[in-house]
Formats: structure tokens, sequence, C-alpha cells
């Protein structure tokens, strides 16, 4: 994952990423109409929030930058295609070849991710309990 996407993140809120993107993402489906930006923000915050919930609060009310980011990122590589309104505005809409590919060079890219691979079971656990303090 590029240092860019995390540099604005807290430890938490790249962990937060990291997780989604080795887990999560990988069963990410969209509708193939298009959204504006806010609401496919609000679409991944919501994952986040469903994926990492069984990590606390303190994890699950920290997923909005993350998302934010995410999205951005994926925006930028593609994987959102991007189309300005006549009528003003911008929206999006999933392209899911281009997002696969990114979100795999992401995972292969993120050092979080690939710790996690080569850990025990209890990573992202002990991970999220010792940001959080939990």
């Amino acid at each position: 994952m590029s240092p860019n996407l995390q540099e604005n993140l807290t430890p938490l809120e790249a962990n937060i990423l990291a997780f989604f993107v080795g887990g999560a993402a990988q069963d990410l489906v969209i509708a193939g109409r298009f959204f504006p930006r806010t609401e496919v923000v609000n679409n991944i915050d919501d994952k986040m929030q469903m994926a990492t919930r069984r990590f606390g609060f303190k994890v699950k009310s920290k997923t909005r930058p993350a998302a934010v980011a995410f999205v951005d990122h994926m925006i930028e590589k593609g994987a959102w295609s991007t189309k300005a309104q006549d009528f003003g505005g911008t929206m999006h809409q999933f392209q899911p070849e281009v997002f696969r590919s990114e979100l795999q060079a992401m995972a292969d890219a993120d050092p979080i991710v690939q710790e996690a691979k080569a850990a025990s079971e209890t990573f992202w656990t002990d991970r999220f309990a010792e940001l959080t303090g939990a």
C-alpha cells in the first residue's frame, strides 16, 4: 500500500484499513450504478464498521478516516470510474476488475497485511487491543 494512503491516518486507522484490505474488502460487491463520492464513502465506512465490530466500539468508531482514504485511493486508481454530471457534481461507478486488481496490489504492498498473514490467528484481536488499550 502506498505510504501516501496511510500518511494521514493514525496507527489505529491504518490497522483498520489493513484489516479491511486483507479481509472484508475481498468480498466487496457494489451495484453497477453511479453513486456520489459521499455515498461510496458511507457504504465503505459501513462495511468497515461491520467488519471491525467484533473488536469493540473503540475500533468500530474510528473507521471513517480509513474509509475516506480507501475510497479516494480506489477512485484515483480507477476502481470507481468518474463521470461529471451535466447538472453539476461527479458520480462514481464500481469497476470490479480494476477494484480486484488494485485491492490485491494494496494487500501485497501493505506491511501490516503481510504481518497479519504470517502471524497467529489472534493477530488482529491482539493488535486492536494494544492500539485501543483494551
